[in-house]
């Protein structure tokens, strides 16, 4: 296989590993373990906002690439089946199209819809409110506020905006239904409805990817990825803290 078709195929796998959430050294393993399949020396170094890639073909010359990263999520589908991809690799040496095509695969596979995802996260606060103890009422309650507060932050989502926005405004919208069911049903307890609705969106996968890059010597990456979540969490309660603020005044 050429060098550049080589680094396209570590470039493209590396980068769906990275925007699905891996961890920065499988990121980092992965890339090495393809190009090392075909005989090639290859030096990787990522961060949780790029990738760079140095091969030294078999002249002694020095290629080198780099892709910047600015969109991630969690999607640990495809972080498996590109680790597994290299694995194979590594034991069968297939040719450049079969790599690109089965990459091009997991990269444009069909995701969950829009009302399973609804769904998972109504579901997910009524099992939070049940866990922190709430009443069946709190956790229905939970359940409908969560999809609501779901709904507004998947249209932010299709609108283009950035993240922490979208969080602030999935806490407000939480805060604000919150206080409003406690008014209406004074038996409803309003803490454990917000903590169940708000669950969902903390970053949880984040913030255990941050202590094992940390665990692995990546300390800027385990930094940065420290530092993402704590940003998401203190959205999340700012969101939640305005509203119930904005309300506990106009009583």
């Amino acid at each position: 296989m050429r060098p550049s078709d080589l680094m396209y195929i570590a470039l493209k796998a590396g980068e769906i590993m990275l925007r699905s959430g891996a961890e920065i050294y499988r990121v980092e393993e992965t890339i090495v373990r393809i190009c090392e399949s075909y005989g090639v020396r290859c030096e990787s170094f990522v961060l949780p906002t790029g990738i760079f890639i140095s091969l030294v073909d078999d002249k002694g010359r020095t290629n080198t690439a780099f892709m910047r990263i600015r969109d991630r999520k969690v999607d640990l589908t495809s972080i498996d089946r590109v680790n597994s991809l290299s694995r194979r690799i590594q034991k069968s040496h297939p040719d450049f199209e079969g790599v690109l095509r089965e990459l091009e695969e997991i990269e444009n596979v069909e995701r969950h819809s829009f009302s399973v995802r609804l769904a998972a996260t109504g579901l997910g606060s009524l099992a939070f409110t049940l866990l922190f103890q709430g009443s069946l009422y709190d956790s229905i309650t939970a359940l409908i506020i969560g999809c609501i507060s779901y709904l507004a932050k998947e249209i932010l989502t299709r609108k283009g905006l950035f993240l922490f926005l979208e969080n602030l405004i999935a806490g407000l919208v939480t805060g604000f239904l919150s206080t409003a069911a406690v008014n209406l049903f004074p038996l409803l307890d309003g803490y454990k409805i917000i903590i169940g609705s708000i669950l969902m969106y903390l970053p949880g996968v984040l913030i255990t990817n941050s202590i094992k890059d940390a665990l692995y010597g990546d300390l800027v990456a385990s930094m940065t990825r420290l530092g993402e979540a704590i940003l998401t969490v203190t959205v999340l309660v700012a969101g939640v803290g305005i509203a119930l603020f904005i309300c506990a005044n106009r009583r």
